[in-house]
């Protein structure tokens, strides 16, 4: 696990190192050639910069953080420079130190810019000289934080991260900046998709769309290791671990997969060998409105990328996410999109109730690698401006996938419906992708990208409805399951639960994610049954094929120690959910019929195996422009 998450330095007060890491990016004038030592009073004054920024920003916490720029020297102005379209300044007023606009929680001025009209950029740019000046490699870090002050109206600002020399790339992001100062957090996973983060050049700050100058202050650019644990810092080769770093949520096992999550959808997908085998806007499943003809037309266009396929929703688009769940046994999060109408001068509102328009997505990971989906898109009245719904999966193009189609229907009937995206090469991580056979789904559509870095598979279709709910499985482990015949089975399975009949206490079937009502949960992959008093008895028969690793949960078992047997052994593989009900699993790989019973038992006699599995959630939230 030591490799998922990069070491930092940790900037601590006292040390003189650090300190001169710190004096070199706050301007310090004791900082010159790197040589010289800092005195007492150097090591004071730096510390208590350390101490006010961490006081001022919850992601500081840590101490891995280095200042670009706090404007408490005056030098730190000469950094940035105010220029036209063809890069020269000109006449123009350059950027200054204003005592007058400042946040207070963290110092005495800050840096005040005028830009004159659409054309003029503030720029911070890495060129070399014995001055401060902008560190390059940023691969250290997570987030970049900027604290930026809007005019009385807002103002709508355009920044920049340029890496390279000779041939730059840019990564660029509309800010709806209101009046008063407003913190930008940016994640640099999410820039690094696009830039490379060892060689950053620029940064620059644009208004677009200023018909008359625009005054804009900055105060405290920060770089900073905002990485926490949640579960699992010293996780075992099979276990699950949780983190958070930057504004994604990392949930993995260190031997199998790790899933990065930003803006509410899996945007990294990565195997023990490190590549992300997801494509960067996001893995999926994307629900996307689709025209009536799309599956019997091969030349009807489908567009499953375009930033304003939900316009008609919300010319804005405000996302979060969380942790509901996180214990051994398994993690849950929910991510939500909502489409929202607000002048472009102001943020966003924070995600609200499923009356909005919008889609949520609830992810179910168990450490055997199974990932499952509920996607709830709720049109609030608006429709979907198309009669069909269907849903995307996008990985990276490449990564040499191939499609590997269901076998043909047999004299026994349909054939099972999956796709399964296959690398050839052992070893190589796979995708299983299915869901129920009632949902509707089935047909499905290759798309490709045109740059060659994505590769997606379509699948339809349902009825546009004004709320469009479906349960899907990601299967992300074990390797090799690049067969039709294994992605037969494996679907199968998930298609084609259990019957259980209880002896002694019942199904429960109207558990939300159940769609058919059957007692086999689809969205969260497991059955869902209740004790009659203290006892539960069923008999689990998987019929003539495997069943992978089944997992049941027993309601009404909250604050209740139990004890779980099957063929009259204990059974270990237990955990608890968010509300504190029993769970449990027979295996990986279960292939003939067991007797099964639960037993609640007096808390007095609680054995040493039986424990509440702690719990942990935290939440996440940033806001996008189209």
């Amino acid at each position: 696990m030591g490799s998922s998450v990069v070491r930092l330095l940790s900037i601590l007060a006292g040390s003189l190192l650090c300190s001169a890491l710190i004096a070199h990016a706050f301007g310090c004038d004791s900082f010159r050639s790197g040589s010289e030592p800092l005195n007492k009073s150097d090591e004071v004054s730096i510390s208590a910069l350390h101490r006010r920024m961490q006081a001022a920003y919850p992601d500081l916490a840590s101490g891995r953080f280095v200042s670009l720029a706090d404007f408490e020297a005056p030098e730190q102005a000469a950094m940035f420079r105010t220029v036209g379209a063809d890069g020269s300044e000109g006449d123009r007023p350059q950027p200054s130190l204003s005592l007058m606009c400042r946040r207070a929680e963290t110092g005495s001025s800050s840096l005040e810019a005028l830009l004159s009209g659409s054309a003029d950029r503030l720029v911070l740019e890495g060129r070399p000289s014995d001055e401060p000046a902008l560190p390059r490699d940023w691969r250290e870090y997570s987030l970049l934080l900027i604290s930026i002050h809007g005019p009385p109206d807002g103002a709508v600002v355009e920044f920049s991260v340029l890496s390279g020399e000779r041939t730059p790339i840019r990564w660029t992001r509309t800010l709806a900046v209101s009046s008063g100062w407003t913190l930008f957090r940016f994640d640099l996973a999410t820039i690094g998709d696009t830039i490379d983060l060892s060689d950053v050049r620029t940064l620059t700050w644009r208004t677009p769309f200023a018909r008359a100058p625009v005054a804009l202050h900055l105060d405290d650019l920060i770089l900073a290791d905002n990485a926490r644990y949640l579960l699992g810092e010293k996780a075992g080769p099979d276990e699950l671990y949780v983190f958070t770093r930057g504004e994604r949520i990392h949930v993995g096992v260190s031997t199998r997969f790790e899933l990065a999550f930003a803006d509410g959808l899996i945007v990294a997908w990565k195997d023990p060998g490190g590549e992300n085998l997801a494509e960067i806007g996001g893995l999926g499943p994307w629900p996307v409105p689709l025209p009536a003809d799309w599956s019997v037309r091969p030349g009807v266009p489908v567009v499953c990328d375009d930033p304003d396929l939900f316009t008609s929703w919300g010319s804005r688009v405000a996302t979060s996410q969380r942790v509901v769940e996180a214990s051994s046994f398994r993690v849950v999060l929910e991510g939500r999109r909502r489409f929202v109408d607000t002048p472009a001068t102001q943020p966003a509102d924070t995600p609200g109730d499923d009356s909005e328009p919008g889609h949520t997505w609830q992810y179910v990971i168990y450490p055997c690698g199974r990932v499952h989906v509920r996607v709830t898109s709720t049109a609030a009245g608006t429709g979907w401006g198309t009669p069909r719904v269907g849903y995307v999966v996008s990985l990276n193009g490449r990564q040499n996938f191939q499609r590997v189609h269901p076998p043909a229907a047999d004299a026994r009937g349909e054939p099972v419906s999956f796709v399964l995206a296959a690398r050839r090469r052992a070893r190589q991580a796979d995708l299983l992708w299915t869901w129920p056979r009632t949902s509707g789904l089935g047909r499905q559509r290759e798309l490709f990208g045109q740059t060659g870095r994505r590769w997606a598979v379509l699948v339809g279709d349902i009825t546009a409805a004004d709320v469009v709910e479906t349960a899907h499985l990601l299967r992300l482990w074990p390797p090799d399951g690049d067969t039709a015949l294994e992605g037969e089975r494996c679907a199968a399975d998930y298609q084609n639960p259990v019957c259980l009949a209880p002896t002694a206490g019942r199904l429960v079937t109207n558990v939300p994610g159940d769609f058919d009502r059957d007692g086999y949960n689809e969205s969260e992959g497991c059955y869902e049954l209740a004790l009659a008093g203290d006892v539960l008895r069923f008999d689990f028969d998987p019929g003539p094929s495997m069943r992978c690793d089944p997992i049941f949960r027993i309601h009404e078992t909250a604050g209740r120690s139990c004890r779980v047997y099957a063929r009259g052994r204990m059974v270990r593989a237990l955990g608890r959910d968010a509300n504190n009900n029993l769970l449990f699993h027979l295996g990986r790989l279960v292939s003939s019929p067991a007797n099964i019973e639960v037993h609640a038992i007096p808390r007095s006699v609680r054995g040493p195996h039986e424990h509440d599995l702690p719990v942990a959630a935290v939440a996440s939230r940033v806001h996008r422009d189209r």
